[in-house]
């Protein structure tokens, strides 16, 4: 298991220091893909029910 925390701490660590050397203009048009990609899953979740159902109490 440390072995795996290990290996994702390097990885996590070699994405800052690309994310490092990117010119400004690439990062900010990541962030607007990564914010469309979220916009469009929260535009494709089903909405909640009107009226949920409620259970009474008949004991």
């Amino acid at each position: 298991m440390n072995d795996i925390i290990k290996q994702i701490h390097v990885r996590k660590l070699e994405r800052r220091k690309q994310l490092a050397a990117l010119p400004v203009g690439e990062k900010l048009r990541m962030l607007e893909e990564m914010l469309a990609a979220t916009r469009a899953i929260s535009a494709s979740r089903p909405s909640k029910p009107k009226n949920p159902i409620r259970w009474s109490k008949t004991v």
